[in-house]
């Protein structure tokens, strides 16, 4: 069976700094679930200026 992919995405509206701390807690849990980490990419939402955070994992 090859890799399983999955794309988690997180967000948040009011601060850039918990988004930040978020991603990296996610981060460091899926490391420990031996899940290795593809990409992470974060972004801004144009129309309510939400802040996301796509992180892609394979196993």
């Amino acid at each position: 069976m090859g890799k399983q992919y999955k794309v988690l995405k997180l967000s948040n509206l009011w601060s850039t700094e918990k988004l930040r701390k978020q991603a990296e807690d996610t981060l460091n849990k899926a490391s420990q679930d031996g899940w290795e980490i593809i990409s992470v990419a974060f972004g801004t939402s144009s129309s309510s200026g939400m802040s996301t955070a796509m992180i892609t994992i394979a196993k």
